[in-house]
């Protein structure tokens, strides 16, 4: 090249770099100023904020200074109400929500217990009546602690432990049924019975670990060998006997007249359920009388229903049974005999029981004397003293149950109940030994109960005995029940 035009090349070149050196050096200030500008922005956002947090320290300092040291209004001025806003407003809680709080707590106190083997269970009511022999409106009946324990797959044990409240204030010598509050807890016949045992055995079964102390024992398909104490299945109100196994208050005639508020005793029995047949037998002390010993059992047969079902279900279908017992005396001379039938029948909503049972006394009662002249009854075979007279008995009972859950969108069950108690002599003991004047009687029962939960059940009975009556000291021809049975 020319050295001329390398010069002037030089020139160019010279000139670009240094247009370039300028370009560059504005931009960097323009960028230096945009980024002054953006942190300045954000220091008066920061110091904003800063502000705005110690106002709100303040406040809250203000608030809790003033919560410690509240201003007493001055004399003869109301303190003001303290302002409910919606943030710390609580609902207030209804029967419902607690009676649920009150099933959740049951039920984890019942896990707890299952997780060791032992289910627990138990009731007790409370009674109020119309005017009755007991001169008294309320009453606690009884109170019943059950308790089944499995120990492994083939033994375990069962309990059943009643108190009577007796607030009634009725003679420890009365009936059961009017001892435990007009209802009867079955196995404590008074007697000065403020509390007993009515279940307590041990078992060994096969196919089912559960041992349900008391009521629908067939429920469950299984084999059991039982020795203790317990209820006699006989018939079909043996399922009953706890008030919270009851849909009525009181018991059908044939239990509280001709089984003494329900047959128990101390004993041996066995039993069973297998497809649609279910049996027991067993062996007890005396029922009637002090001395002896009794042998029977019952055969049921179950038709057109699921033999296992749940305890507290309406079950459809029929169920027929035939019990039969034979009382001994000390010296193996038979005492009395019982034969017993029963059917139920279940569909739908609807469910009828019927049960039928004939005592035949093969010995009779005499009066003798104490040395207050007070009449005694033994019994001695000598046909030339004075007779009592032999105690035959005939009861029956018709009971009809509805669930009208499914028209009424509430659970509430009606009841109508016929029972009838046929005694072949004038003559009875009452429960202080006098004698009195019986007859045959008739009972009409009406009522319904309201189940508020699980563990909460309301009942209303009105009994009337249709014109019939004995001189017995506790036997009311009227009488209306309210009862609230709480289980757990």
């Amino acid at each position: 090249m020319h050295p001329r035009n390398q010069r002037i090349a030089i020139a160019l070149l010279s000139l670009a770099a240094h247009a370039d050196v300028h370009a560059t050096a504005a931009e960097d200030e323009h960028i230096r100023q945009i980024v002054q500008g953006v942190l300045k922005e954000k220091d008066q956002k920061i110091e904003q904020l800063e502000a705005r947090i110690k106002q709100l320290e303040q406040e809250r300092n203000n608030s809790v200074a003033v919560s410690a040291n509240p201003t007493v209004a001055p004399a003869g001025e109301p303190a003001p109400a303290p302002v409910k806003t919606a943030a710390n407003a609580k609902p207030e809680p209804t029967v419902d929500t607690k009676l649920k709080a009150l099933d959740k707590k049951i039920a984890a106190l019942k896990e707890a217990a299952e997780a060791n083997g032992l289910q627990m269970s138990g009731f007790f009511d409370i009674n109020a009546k119309t005017g009755n022999s007991t001169d008294q409106t309320f009453s606690v009946g009884s109170v019943e602690l059950d308790l089944d324990y499995v120990h492994d797959d083939h033994f375990g044990a069962s309990s059943a432990l009643v108190l009577c409240g007796n607030s009634s204030n009725a003679d420890y010598g009365a009936p059961g049924a009017v001892f435990c509050g007009n209802s009867g807890p079955g196995a404590l016949s008074g007697g000065s019975t403020m509390a007993g045992i009515a279940v307590a055995l041990v078992d060994y079964h096969s196919f089912n670990d559960r041992i349900p102390p008391r009521g629908r024992i067939f429920n469950n398909k299984g084999f059991h060998i039982q020795a203790g104490r317990f209820d006699l299945p006989f018939g079909n109100d043996y399922q009953n006997f706890a008030n919270k196994d009851r849909i009525t208050i009181t018991a059908p005639l044939t239990t509280s007249r001709m089984q003494l508020g329900g047959y128990n005793a101390d004993g041996i029995r066995s039993y069973g359920a297998w497809d649609m047949f279910n049996y027991s037998v067993f062996w007890t002390d005396a029922l009637y009388a002090n001395d002896g010993h009794t042998v029977g059992g019952r055969l049921g047969l179950a038709l057109g229903q699921n033999t296992y079902k749940i305890h507290n279900a309406n079950p459809e279908g029929i169920e027929i049974g035939v019990s039969h017992l034979s009382e001994f005396d000390g010296e193996n001379r038979i005492r009395n005999t019982v034969y017993g039938a029963d059917l139920s029948i279940g569909y739908g909503m609807w469910r009828l029981q019927n049960e039928f049972m004939l005592l035949n006394a093969h010995q009779q009662v005499f009066l003798e004397q104490d040395a207050d002249g007070n009449p005694l009854p033994i019994i001695i075979p000598d046909p030339n003293t004075s007779p009592f007279g032999k105690g035959h008995q005939l009861g029956y009972h018709s009971t009809l149950t509805v669930d009208l859950e499914s028209l009424s969108k509430q659970p509430i069950v009606a009841f109508a109940r016929y029972s009838r108690w046929q005694p072949s002599q004038g003559l009875g003991l009452d429960f202080d030994g006098s004698t009195v004047a019986i007859n045959d009687i008739s009972m009409l029962s009406l009522g319904f109960n309201y189940k508020f939960s699980d563990h909460l059940r309301v009942k209303f009975e009105y009994n009337d005995s249709l014109g019939t009556e004995t001189a017995e000291r506790y036997f009311d021809r009227k009488l209306g029940i309210a009862q609230i049975v709480m289980s757990f």
